[in-house]
């Protein structure tokens, strides 16, 4: 009897220990480049590619993930309800992901295995080998292959339920959500350039589209405390202390497309940076269409100052307008190895040296005054040249 209760109790352990994240429907973000897996183009079609986008949360972005009961899960497009394929059965390195009409067979099979800190692996049942960001590509637009797994960023995902617009208000705290809202407009207070302003938004592991800050209410923006984050069609309508500031420590925080607009003397007063980075060995991307209007600042800045300072610090930039007056675009510590790309960048009115479009810094800790070296080009902290910027 003994015996038999131990087993019993062995097959119950063991059945709860493969289920790594609970059925539901969710967002996958990789953690390498804050992309999403999407299936390419909403085709509804079996075959269609299965590839990485700007986090947007669109049908063809969201999956209903179901645990089939062995320990690994069915992974289904919601706007199609077909189910992640290896294709063609492929085992090789390469193979690549596709949507096909559900069968439950093993190349239909993920195993999703918890690697801390909130990031998963999706692994084939049939060869093992997990998917991956093809080529390690930081842009949206990147293929997802299998590839045997070592556990780089390329083969690390989030899961980001889909909530709802109800979650989506001033001073909410979001964890592991993706949520739409709606169109809302929302807002704390403006006290001027105050650093000790709260968030008016807080996501940790979480991404938010569709929502508008109130100029009266910018407060400090919107923080990304920790994982991945992505603000995806935000508009601040004036921002206040900053628009967003990037937290997560090794996370990656996303602008896909919106706007933000500043006014010189209004509720944030001066002109100052849009987006502030104080996390380290992190990234924050800029895309999108993003348009930077008013008068402002600098577009990104790693933090020249913060307490226990440091670095690295990364910075992607692509596919930005800056239509108005800008002090320069970013600044980075090059003594800490930050490194800001460029790419595709256009701003009004712009010739060469005005606006400056990447300055390289001395970082220096809390209650210190950070030294600007100057703009720089083609160098190891500031990869841009000036083929990457146009004036319109």
């Amino acid at each position: 009897m003994k015996k038999l209760i131990y087993v019993l109790l062995l097959l119950v352990y063991t059945t709860g220990s493969y289920a790594a994240l609970s059925s539901g429907r969710y967002v996958i973000v990789s953690k390498l480049n804050g992309n999403a897996l999407d299936v390419e183009d909403f085709s509804t079609e079996g075959g269609a590619n299965v590839m990485t986008w700007l986090t947007l949360g669109n049908s063809n972005q969201q999956f209903d993930v179901t645990e089939l009961g062995d320990g690994t899960y069915s992974i289904r497009a919601v706007h199609s309800g077909m189910s992640l394929d290896v294709w063609e059965w492929n085992t090789a390195d390469g193979a690549e992901v596709r949507q096909w009409s559900y069968s439950g067979a093993d190349n239909q099979r993920w195993w999703i295995e918890e690697r801390g800190a909130g990031y998963f692996s999706i692994i084939s049942k049939l060869s093992n080998r997990a998917i991956d960001i093809w080529e390690m590509s930081m842009y949206a637009g990147a293929d997802a292959r299998l590839f045997s797994y070592w556990g780089g960023d390329g083969q690390l995902w989030t899961f980001q339920r889909v909530g709802s617009s109800a979650e989506c208000y001033a001073g909410a705290t979001l964890t592991h959500r993706f949520v739409d809202c709606g169109g809302k407009t929302i807002g704390l207070s403006c006290n001027g350039d105050s650093e000790s302003q709260s968030p008016v938004l807080t996501l940790h592991n979480s991404s938010v589209r569709n929502v508008r800050i109130a100029a009266n209410g910018g407060a400090d923006g919107i923080h990304c405390t920790a994982g991945n984050c992505t603000m995806a069609d935000v508009t601040w309508e004036d921002i206040c202390e900053d628009a967003a500031t990037n937290k997560s420590e090794g996370g990656t925080m996303t602008i896909a497309g919106g706007s933000a607009y500043n006014s010189n003397g209004g509720y944030g007063g001066n002109p100052d940076k849009i987006f502030q980075h104080n996390s380290k060995n992190s990234t924050t991307i800029i895309s999108g269409g993003f348009t930077a209007y008013g008068q402002n600042g600098k577009l990104w800045r790693s933090c020249g100052n913060c307490s226990n300072n440091g670095g690295p610090r990364n910075a992607l930039i692509y596919d930005v307008t800056i239509s108005g007056s800008i002090g320069s675009v970013a600044g980075v510590n090059s003594n800490f190895g930050d490194k800001a790309t460029i790419r595709n960048l256009r701003i009004q009115g712009y010739s060469p040296g005005s606006p400056k479009v990447c300055e390289e810094y001395l970082g220096v800790q809390s209650g210190q005054s950070s030294t600007k070296w100057g703009e720089f080009w083609n160098s190891a902290y500031c990869d841009v040249s000036p083929a990457d910027v146009s004036g319109f």
